[in-house]
């Protein structure tokens, strides 16, 4: 790749997000601190995730930070590159191909030509997700690249990958080894705060198990024009259990009121609210919690209900390019709660397992799969 070719994704490369905006406020937790097992941050980081379910984590100062921060610049440039691969080469990666998976590609509707995307509904059944009642289609462009693909080795991989991601497997696997222990070193103090063993919850999350963990690249395309008619991911809560965020842009909103329902049955917030930006930190990375960890405490941490929208003022001449990794439960593991002196007594239930969860979930959302 040439670098003069692709986009500096550094927070100084991009014009500041405007003032006046109606803005969160988030705490600002420290992953150093998290890593020397601070009582007192993670006492901060407990109460951020019973309340709204989202935080900053500050990377600076530790060497699992600086892998994420470098290697998110560094994957998104890959993700530029696959993006600008044509149309008929993305289409081998989609979505659907294999059913029941969410890895591969998600075109955004305008970037493929009529003709295209006719030709390939009937093959890959898979449809872009909706933003309201009235079927509005979401703009937002994605490969979610699978973990367990990119830490083993090339013959052990079960689904295909273009090009620019085969090249860039080291890196892959660095970052997602890197936000993988970072997320269990979350769920660790968790779990400790719960009065739960650390090793109930990070069993169910090994590294090396097949699971919906992945990094997910997006590229929402810049506005179209001044109102902001276009959402690019609709309101939803995120299925798994930590949601690791590297963005460089505004985009990202919460809705104002904590939503302490996991499912919704209109995909409307639960409480009334509005939504407010969530304004990029330089050097922090936004965590917020899934559906999952709420199954597994019976509801005493919070997923957090967010969408993302066009960037604000002049940023949203720019296309929005963010990093997510995404903790998920194995595969075969039974979503049910854990038992501990911080986590309230709900009635035994059989539970689904994870694989099953996150189809249903997907479905929810409007995603299709090839049967």
């Amino acid at each position: 790749m040439t670098k003069d070719k692709y986009t500096e994704f550094t927070p100084e490369h991009y014009p500041p997000f405007p003032d006046g905006l109606p803005t969160v406020e988030l705490e600002t937790i420290s992953l150093s601190r998290l890593l020397e097992s601070a009582p007192e941050e993670q006492s901060r980081m407990f109460e951020a995730c019973k309340g709204r379910g989202f935080f900053y984590l500050d990377l600076r100062g530790s060497k699992a930070g600086r892998i994420l921060l470098e290697g998110a610049e560094r994957i998104a440039r890959v993700g530029e590159e696959t993006f600008d691969l044509p149309v008929d080469e993305k289409m081998k990666y989609a979505q659907g191909i294999k059913a029941r998976t969410l890895f591969g590609y998600k075109w955004e509707m305008r970037t493929v030509p009529a003709d295209k995307y006719l030709a390939f509904w009937p093959r890959t059944g898979v449809g872009a997700t909706v933003t309201d009642k009235a079927g509005t289609k979401d703009t937002a462009e994605f490969f979610n690249v699978a973990k367990n693909d990119m830490i083993v080795a090339d013959d052990a991989m079960r689904y295909p990958w273009p090009a620019p991601v085969l090249e860039a497997k080291p890196l892959f696997r660095e970052y997602m080894q890197t936000a993988h222990a970072v997320g269990m070193t979350i769920l660790g103090a968790l779990a400790e705060k719960l009065g739960v063993d650390a090793a109930a919850i990070t069993s169910q999350h090994r590294i090396e198990e097949l699971a919906g963990d992945h990094v997910r690249i997006t590229r929402g395309p810049p506005r179209e024009t001044e109102d902001m008619p276009e959402i690019q991911t609709p309101s939803h809560t995120d299925f798994g259990t930590i949601t690791i965020l590297m963005n460089w842009l505004g985009g990202l909103q919460v809705w104002s009121e904590s939503a302490r329902k996991a499912q919704l049955n209109n995909g409307q917030p639960d409480s009334p609210g509005e939504w407010l930006w969530v304004k990029p930190q330089k050097g922090c990375a936004i965590i917020n919690l899934g559906d999952a960890a709420v199954k597994f405490t019976n509801g005493v941490l919070c997923s957090g209900r967010h969408r993302v929208i066009p960037s604000p003022g002049t940023q949203g001449k720019w296309p929005r390019y963010s990093i997510v990794y995404f903790v998920r439960p194995e595969d075969k593991c039974i979503l049910k709660q854990l038992r501990g002196p911080g986590i309230p007594d709900g009635p035994e239930e059989e539970g689904l397992t994870a694989a099953d969860w996150i189809y249903r979930q997907a479905q929810g959302l409007g995603t299709k799969f090839d049967k």
